[in-house]
């Protein structure tokens, strides 16, 4: 008898209280693997393109995706809708800050 038979063969004998908690329980385990793991992307690409063209985009937002700007806008929202309408699932955005300000810690 397989492990998966053993445990149906337990389950049919509890109390028909007891199956029902256990078929929650299963299907709280269904919902949970519906949860979409998007893999992780090396965006060095995307980082040496911000590095280089800084200055044409300081304070505003972009959508990078390789070595190609997607939108710029110093609307989030705007460049990330922008991207998702080219078809990009996971959208590389950034807020390019310009170089030259004085690092601030605060007071």
């Amino acid at each position: 008898m397989s492990l998966e038979e053993a445990i149906l063969d337990k389950v049919r004998h509890l109390p028909q209280a007891k199956q029902e908690e256990v078929l929650r329980f299963a299907d709280g385990l269904q919902q949970q693997s519906a949860i979409r793991m998007v893999p992780r992307r090396d965006r060095a690409v995307e980082m040496q393109w911000i590095a280089r063209n800084r200055a044409a985009f300081a304070d505003q937002w972009v959508a990078v995706e390789g070595d190609r700007l997607v939108a710029a806008d110093v609307d989030a929202g705007k460049v990330f809708a922008a991207a998702k309408a080219e078809g990009i699932e996971s959208p590389f955005v950034v807020h390019v800050v310009r170089e030259d300000l004085p690092f601030f810690a605060g007071w």
